[in-house]
């Protein structure tokens, strides 16, 4: 039961950070306009939503990685994510009327492929890990969690982006709550 105090840490944690007043860059990463981000009512919504999805992605790949090679799913899982992007993308555009909504630029395209890269490492790790067995009570909250601690050290170092103290004490609390999800022994439950 102490890996529900390392949830209870890591939620509590991930919503200090996520409220922190520091300075952010805004969309665009420049950093130099003065618009403030909008207030957590309007983004809290689809960001919740998101985070259910990915606990559906963790859980989807947890229950195939025993049947499956971690490459393979991996291959797998892009390719109907390309599938199902390449479709919501011509819906919009038959919308709009067009491809003329579409902002794309270079450095758009070059950091989108890495994000690629970067998704397509975290999916082939999440294979393995679930493949080798791990409950998914323990590396769901792992890699979730330890994702919003590396992003806000990342944030600092690649986009100058600061935390103040709150945001600095839901990284440290978001670590202990790894360590806490990270050594409990946990259960199964029987059928799964």
């Amino acid at each position: 039961t102490h890996g529900w105090l390392g949830v209870a840490a890591l939620i509590t944690g991930i919503g200090m950070v996520a409220t922190d007043g520091g300075d952010k860059v805004e969309e665009g990463g420049s950093g130099d306009d003065d618009e403030e981000a909008p207030p957590l009512a309007i983004w809290i919504g689809p960001a919740l939503i998101c985070a259910s999805a990915y606990a559906f992605y963790n859980i989807f790949i947890k229950k195939g990685s025993a049947s499956i090679n971690p490459i393979l799913g991996g291959v797998i899982l892009q390719f109907v994510a390309a599938i199902f992007g390449t479709i919501l993308l011509g819906i919009l555009s038959w919308y709009e009327g067009g491809l003329d909504y579409l902002n794309v630029d270079m450095t758009g395209f070059i950091w989108a492929c890495c994000a690629g890269l970067a998704v397509g490492a975290a999916e082939l790790l999440s294979f393995t890990v679930s493949g080798m067995g791990v409950p998914a009570t323990q590396s769901i909250p792992i890699v979730i969690g330890g994702s919003v601690a590396f992003g806000a050290v990342l944030g600092l170092i690649m986009l100058g982006e600061t935390l103040l103290l709150q945001g600095w004490l839901g990284v440290i609390l978001l670590l202990c709550g790894i360590g806490v999800v990270a050594t409990d022994p946990g259960e199964k439950v029987a059928g799964h």
